[in-house]
């Protein structure tokens, strides 16, 4: 008895502090993109896409996430993130990881579909990608993720992939459903990797000041979730069930009336985190003081949509109110 006793008091502290981010028992790596601020014009810059990244990647440095060294992580934010440097950043994935490994790649920014064939391949916009003509380059192409992903799968490697890149704006392929389409081409298992997407096909990414001073609605809350807040059975381990759960609670009532549910892929079960007991509780403490007083919003009519870049989402949300105020509750 005395030695089952022993054997407990010891492998809580381990539990709860310094275990790697997820179930691989190799070594973790990952490559983080944010983008914010785009080089042509032409593209709608995002407000703090660079920031879901830094926060994301601070996650994996913490020991909430694991630890992760900084040599372990490839972090490309804005200028940074040309096509260049993200195919060389994904080969060290590739070229570094092993068996038993894991790799993560993230990506918040743009993400949309060329015209040209009937095909509306998807690709995921770099800092230097051009307006339009995708295909002429300076864009990262869905297929060369397939590619990169099936690759490390079949090595026996671990990987986690997670995308906030349906968002708004007048791109190229704006008039097709750009953004859509390539949520829809992200949304498809490419080998047994899981995904983390910021919404469903249809659907756009929604940012703001809103949640924890600037960041999106979905990455927000998934860190919130990777922190403990989505350890529904309090064992002290987030599996990807208990994210999916967590994000669907939260992230649809907060953007309303606009729609956005985030999608989960891959086994159910996985282990995506350990619970450390300090770094949630700070957590918390930060998303208390980020919220707003009940005085500040009292008698407030409408939310503040200043987050969202296109304009045809802000027309239609205008028009929600106005169909409210007027009682048109059917049309």
């Amino acid at each position: 008895m005395k030695i089952k006793v022993l054997i407990c008091i010891l492998w809580i502290p381990v539990l709860l502090h310094g275990n790697p981010p997820y179930l691989s028992n190799g070594t973790s790596r990952a490559v983080v993109i944010g983008i914010s601020d785009y080089q042509d014009e032409e593209i709608p810059d995002l407000s703090f896409a660079h920031r879901d990244a830094i926060a994301f990647a601070d996650w994996l440095n913490s020991s909430a996430g694991g630890n992760l060294p900084k040599s372990n992580i490839q972090l490309l934010l804005n200028e940074q993130a040309t096509i260049g440097r993200i195919v060389e950043a994904l080969g060290w994935l590739i070229e570094s990881s092993q068996s038993g490994d894991q790799a993560i790649i993230y990506f918040s920014g743009h993400g949309d579909t060329e015209q040209i064939t009937k095909f509306k391949r998807g690709f995921l916009l770099t800092y230097n990608a051009p307006p339009r003509s995708y295909m002429t380059g300076g864009v990262l192409a869905l297929r060369d993720v397939r590619d990169i992903v099936t690759t490390l799968s079949e090595s026996g490697v671990e990987v986690v992939i997670i995308t906030d890149a349906c968002r708004s704006g007048a791109l190229a392929g704006s008039n097709v459903n750009g953004s859509q389409f390539t949520s829809a081409q992200l949304a498809t298992q490419y080998a047994n990797e899981v995904k983390i997407l910021s919404c469903q096909p249809e659907e756009y990414s929604s940012e703001g000041k809103q949640w924890g001073g600037g960041h999106g609605a979905f990455s927000y809350h998934l860190l919130n979730g990777l922190y403990g807040m989505a350890d529904r059975n309090e064992d002290y381990q987030i599996t990807l069930s208990e994210i999916d759960r967590y994000l669907e609670d939260n992230v649809p009532k907060e953007v309303a009336p606009l729609e956005q549910t985030p999608l989960t892929i891959g086994n159910r079960k996985a282990l995506l985190a350990f619970v450390d007991e300090d770094a949630l509780a700070i957590r918390k403490e930060e998303k208390m003081s980020s919220l707003p007083s009940i005085a500040s919003v009292k008698g407030q009519k409408s939310v503040s949509v200043s987050s969202i870049p296109d304009t045809t989402i802000q027309k239609k949300y205008d028009a929600f109110h106005e169909a409210l105020a007027e009682k048109r509750f059917f049309e």
